[in-house]
This record gives C-alpha cells, sequence and structure tokens, in this order.
C-alpha cells in the first residue's frame, strides 16, 4: 500500500541522544518525580546559607576561635650530657655530668576566659642521676589568647610573687602568624623580657620555622648571704659575706610562624656567683641545653595539627561553602529560566511541525530507506508514558523516494516495560524488515 505523497506526514529527524553518563545521572532537580519546582527554592534557600555560613566563618568565627586553647597540658624537656655544676652538699664542682630542664606546663580554664589564658609552668634544672634539683622556678601567667602578650592580670605571678611584672612574650606560646621582626620574650630567671631577634629560617621536624636568637647579658638575680669567702677563691682571712648570683644566657627558638610554637630551643646558661664587688667567682651551673628528640616530635606533631585547624577555619571550610553555596544557587534558579525556554522553544516547533514522524539519527528522507516504526508509539516510550498494549499490532512503513510504503502488519513484543523495552521494539521492527 502507497501513501500518497500529500498525505504522507512530515518527516521529522531524531535529535542525537545525550551521552550515556547524561542518560544515567538525572538532575538534581528530577531524582524526585514531579518535585522539581518545590525542590528548587529549597536549593536556592540552602546555597544562600551556605554562602552566609562560609563568609561568616572566615571574617567572623575564625578570628573568634583561633587561639591559644585554656585546657593545655604539655611536658617539655632539655638536656646537656656535658653539664657543669656546684654541689652544695659536698662543697665541689661536678662536671661533665647530664643536667635536664623540664617544664611542665597546665592550662587553667576556670580562670581563662574567651580573650587570656591562664597557664602555670613549673620548670626544674636537675641532675637526674643524682637526685639534685639545682633550681626551680613556678610561674603562673596571663596571656593574650592571639598575641601571646603576657598582662599582670588574673593572679599572675613568678615564685607565688605577684609583685614581678610580666610582659613581652612566653617561651611557650608565640603569636599566632609571627613575623619576621623582634620580640621581646620573657625570662623567668631575670624576671625581665630580652630581645629575641629574627634571624632567618631552619626545616625542623619537617616544618619550615623562623629563627630567632636571645641574649642574656650578666644580670644580678640574687643576694645569698652566708657565703665563705674561700669558695670565691678570695684572698684574706676567711669569712662570710653576702654574694651576687648572676644569670646569662644565650637561647635559640625555632618557631612555626603558621601556629606560634616552638618546635625547637637551645639555652646555653652560665650562673656564677661573685663578691660584691665583683671580685671572685664560683660557677654555680653551666650547661648547653638542648630539646629532646621526643619533645621537638610532639611539639612538631602538635604544631600540625594547630595548622590543619587554622586552615580549616580561615580557606577550607569558607572557600568549600562558599562554592558549593554557589552551586546550589544556580542549581535552584538558573535551570529553572533554562528549562522555561526549552519549553517556549519545544511548543514552538511542536506548533510548527505537527504531525511527524521521528526518524533515527543520521537518516533523511528521500534518501535512504529502511524499516520504521509507529512514531506515536516511539514518543510515548521516549516521553515515559505507558505503552500500547503487548501484542498490540502496528504498521511499519518504508521510505521510498518521496512516499511512505506501508509494509506487512507485525505484532509487538509479549513482554512487559523494562529498561531493554526500546531494544525490544527496535528488533521486532527489524525482524518484521527482513521477513518482507
Amino acid at each position: 500500500m502507497t501513501l500518497p505523497s500529500e498525505e504522507a506526514p512530515t518527516l521529522e529527524l531524531t535529535p542525537p541522544r545525550p551521552p550515556a553518563w547524561r542518560r544515567r545521572i538525572p538532575p538534581v532537580t528530577r531524582l524526585l518525580p514531579g518535585a522539581g519546582r518545590r525542590l528548587r527554592p529549597v536549593l536556592a534557600g540552602l546555597g544562600a546559607f551556605l554562602v552566609v555560613a562560609g563568609l561568616l566563618l572566615r571574617f567572623y568565627a575564625a578570628p573568634r576561635l583561633i587561639a591559644a586553647p585554656a585546657d593545655f597540658y604539655a611536658v617539655i624537656s632539655l638536656a646537656d650530657p656535658h653539664g657543669s655544676y656546684f654541689d652544695q652538699g659536698t662543697l665541689t664542682t661536678v662536671r661533665n655530668v647530664t643536667l635536664t630542664y623540664t617544664n611542665t606546663i597546665r592550662g587553667d580554664p576556670a580562670a581563662s576566659t574567651g580573650n587570656v589564658a591562664i597557664w602555670d609552668s613549673y620548670t626544674v634544672l636537675e641532675d637526674p642521676k643524682r637526685n639534685i634539683q639545682l633550681q626551680t622556678t613556678f610561674q603562673r601567667s596571663a596571656f593574650d589568647r592571639r598575641t601571646g602578650e603576657l598582662s599582670d592580670c588574673c593572679g599572675a605571678s613568678v615564685n607565688d610573687d605577684t609583685q614581678v611584672r610580666q610582659d613581652g612574650i612566653g617561651v611557650v606560646f608565640w603569636p599566632i602568624g609571627a613575623r619576621e621582626t623582634t620580640y621581646q620574650v620573657y625570662d623567668t630567671n631575670t624576671e625581665r623580657a630580652w630581645p629575641a631577634e629574627y634571624s632567618g629560617t631552619a626545616v625542623v621536624q619537617g616544618l619550615t620555622t623562623d629563627v630567632f636568637t636571645q641574649r642574656i647579658p650578666a644580670t644580678v638575680v640574687q643576694q645569698l648571704p652566708g657565703i665563705p669567702t674561700s669558695l670565691l677563691g678570695l684572698p684574706g682571712p676567711a669569712r662570710n659575706i653576702v654574694a651576687d648570683r648572676t644569670f646569662q644566657a644565650d637561647n635559640t627558638f625555632w618557631v612555626d610562624p603558621r601556629t606560634g610554637v616552638p618546635v625547637d630551643a637551645i639555652e646555653r646558661i652560665v650562673s656564677v656567683l661573685h663578691a660584691p664587688s665583683g671580685q671572685g667567682q664560683l660557677m654555680v651551673a653551666s650547661a648547653d641545653l638542648k630539646m629532646t628528640p621526643a619533645s621537638q616530635r610532639w611539639l612538631a606533631d602538635l604544631s600540625r595539627r594547630n595548622a590543619t585547624s587554622i586552615d580549616t577555619l580561615r580557606l577550607t571550610g569558607p572557600l568549600g561553602g562558599i562554592t558549593a553555596g554557589l552551586l546550589l544557587l544556580c542549581a535552584g534558579i538558573v535551570p529553572g529560566r533554562l528549562l522555561r525556554l526549552a519549553r517556549r522553544q519545544r511548543s514552538f516547533r511542536t506548533r510548527e511541525q505537527r504531525p511527524g514522524i521521528n526518524l533515527a539519527p543520521g537518516i533523511a528522507p528521500g534518501r535512504q530507506s529502511g524499516p520504521w516504526f509507529d512514531w506515536r508509539e516511539t514518543r510515548k516510550h521516549r516521553a515515559g508514558h505507558r505503552p500500547a498494549p503487548l501484542g498490540r499490532p502496528f504498521l511499519s512503513y518504508e521510505a521510498r523516494g518521496d512516499q511512505l510504503t506501508a509494509v506487512k502488519p507485525c505484532a509487538g513484543p509479549r513482554s512487559g516495560p523494562g529498561p531493554g523495552l526500546l531494544r525490544v521494539w527496535r528488533a521486532v521492527i527489524r525482524n518484521c524488515h527482513d521477513r518482507r
């Protein structure tokens, strides 16, 4: 049977199918059938919330959360295997012995505030082999949780003396984001701050650190009565005098500038007794104290954890929130406009080209021939509508020149709808054409 050309429906090429990955991953607004219009405002609102949250995290929360912890505990050790000191029990000088300098730090959360942290530190210089303590110092420090600046508030004291003024920064906590400049670093032995100058960079435990050097000149720190002149090497008859104990040190600190954590330290200390006139000398203690590898590793791990938290609050968190928020805003606002434009264009094409037959991609009418199936059933299948009853006969057409020739009727597949339904229809048509 031949259809006249004037009665033949207009042939319309089927647009190429989208890539396989686009067919497998539906748009976010089509995850729930019929929920596109209801889901887009939710996505837009969530996107706006994430953008605002990212900005608040960067410019409001981060400056307040990045601070020294109020609840802190650490034990930092320095040691010198060739130290020397004067043993008061035997009145002799002991040389080439191991001296350790242990600093135990414990935070006081109850006394701390949002801006000020209270830390207690107890330092001991001792000979662990002979169980002799050469010097002990207790410090209660109050400092700014972001800049590390010491203050005299909140019961700050040195050896329980609240009259001692503390200024500068502490040895344990340096400013977050330390700069290449000179800092005033407080020393508990002389009870005052001394300048620590920036002198370059160095790698310690895999971290790039800023190096600061501090020189403390000989300073009288204590007056001791009842010291025999014979111990000081003074000529004349033996007598007891009031001697001055001086302290001097050359300190080097390796500080991670990102977190303000001192990863390494060396303290070269010398303590000497002198007569009031400056004559005579008795070495009290001499040591080149270097931080132990275990303390270096612990502080380096602490600095890495703090740096990760700081990067999350300043960069990763805000950037992730703003990026996700912008994507959700686009998903909630832009697709609606694009879909409305696509519907208008599709409606225009339908009015201009209806009725028509959807041909397979790449085959134009009048140039190629081949078997085709009922275009109405195909359009319903692609639109997701319920297919025709199983076994319903339909006509197969063959394009010959400018006319369509109806071929022998064929029965539809005897199976229900499924993911391979379109392939089954094509196979039935192909078999029908072969039989013809």
